[in-house]
């Protein structure tokens, strides 16, 4: 796309009375059509001592209703063809249903039911808190490298921050969920003003208005919610921290606090990355892989958040990699790139630049994809018409707003390191890990 061309994805929103907002994509390409709610709450909003709450009651979610009991949600959609899923993040919880064009009513009626009458009892409690306190051994505790993902949240974030804890929460919170913190949590943020409705694929418009009236519009409005407020982090709380873990090979985490989601120096943020890992030619992949052989891989990503972003350099080390010497190259690289001392080439720009356009643009042509995005866009911005900006944003990236950024956020002074070794060279029986603060 030529750099100031127009994009956007042709779509109509409309706010019935109770709050809810629906944004409506129609694309006749394929039968198929995606039901996608997003609910403008996440584990930032787990309540005081309920961390994982969110990605529980997301669970809790597909237990049954007065209407539809039990595992019956699943059934009805999988013996009609559709299928499924939920997701839970820091600032949002979205649910998406898929299916051909001629299960929307089913789809629609379905999680409009669920909106309003969950059904959870402590049987149902019991048994999906055990389904997630598994998912944090699998995931976190006894996989390789998944203790990193519990440790990054507390190195980053003050205690005070719904960010310092992983989203999964902790088993001792997740103990103490009753049916009153799910009855609470539900009738809190689970409710039209809160959620966002994208329908997408082969409908008729005017005909789901009709049946979004009829379904979502007799849900009553309730009290508006508030989200907890806090400062914006721009230093970790530790320093630096050494863990043991049963790992093969030695890992080693670089972070700092970076720019918010959609707002200026995101995008830099996520060029940046492609600069410095994931080419041949990339910065630290040339010189750590290939240049020195020094580590088997690194990489390079913005981990972009609605209430403080982290940058983050994961390093794959090899039994015999110096990690000071790692250390030093990466810091050095990134004061080079402050300086400009090392510049970014024009030619490697336009190639990045390039291959993420295509990328975008190429992820729009799935209709669940332009659901996300225009949720994506209406819970971060307030608004659907953002496509164009949204390129516009990459597209206006240059070697000098690179340089601004890692200068201002990329230093030694605002960076954190985490080590992971493995735990054959722990110093002692008694010491798991080491830790310095700020």
């Amino acid at each position: 796309m030529a750099q100031g061309s127009a994009m956007e994805i042709p779509h109509e929103t409309l706010r019935l009375d109770n709050g809810l907002n629906v944004i409506l994509i129609e694309d006749h390409k394929l039968p198929q059509v995606v039901v996608n709610t997003w609910y403008g709450v996440g584990s930032y909003d787990d309540p005081e001592g309920a961390s994982g709450f969110a990605h529980l009651f997301e669970h809790l979610m597909f237990m049954g209703t007065t209407v539809i009991p039990n595992s019956e949600f699943d059934i009805r959609m999988e013996v009609a063809g559709g299928w499924n899923n939920a997701s839970t993040a820091d600032d949002r919880t979205n649910y998406y249903d898929v299916g051909g064009s001629h299960i929307l009513d089913l789809l629609l009626f379905m999680e409009a039911d669920r909106m309003v009458n969950l059904d959870i009892t402590q049987e149902k409690l019991d048994l999906q808190r055990e389904v997630v306190r598994n998912e944090r051994r699998q995931n976190y505790e006894d996989a390789p490298y998944g203790s990193i993902w519990l440790e990054m949240p507390e190195m980053m974030y003050p205690a005070n921050h719904p960010y310092s804890l992983e989203g999964i929460g902790s088993h001792e919170d997740l103990l103490a969920a009753t049916l009153d913190t799910v009855g609470n949590f539900y009738d809190t943020w689970y409710q039209p003003a809160n959620a966002s409705l994208c329908i997408a694929g082969d409908f008729d418009a005017a005909v789901v208005k009709e049946r979004i009236q009829s379904y979502y519009g007799q849900i009553e409005a309730k009290e508006a919610m508030t989200h907890v407020e806090v400062d914006l982090p721009t230093a970790p709380q530790i320093k630096e921290k050494t863990i043991y873990d049963n790992v093969p090979l030695p890992a080693m985490l670089m972070m700092w606090h970076s720019p918010v989601v959609f707002q200026e120096g995101d995008a830099e943020a996520d060029v940046l990355s492609s600069v410095l890992t994931g080419r041949a030619d990339a910065l630290l992949t040339k010189k750590l892989v290939y240049d020195q052989s020094l580590v088997q891989n690194v990489e390079a990503f913005q981990y972009s958040r609605g209430r403080g972003s982290v940058y983050i350099i994961y390093i794959d080390a090899l039994p015999t990699t110096d990690l000071q010497q790692v250390e030093e190259i990466v810091t050095q690289t990134l004061n080079d790139l402050a300086s400009g001392t090392e510049k970014v080439d024009g030619d490697t720009l336009s190639a990045i630049l390039n291959n993420w356009e295509m990328d975008f643009l190429w992820n729009l042509e799935d209709i669940q994809e332009k659901a996300e995005t225009l949720q994506r866009y209406h819970h971060y911005l307030g608004t659907t018409d953002y496509v164009s900006k949204d390129l516009a944003r990459y597209q206006s990236v240059t070697p000098e707003k690179i340089q601004t950024l890692v200068g201002q956020y990329l230093t030694v002074e605002k960076m954190a390191k985490l080590i992971v070794l493995p735990e054959s060279e722990q110093p002692s029986e008694e010491a798991t890990s080491t830790e310095k603060g700020e």
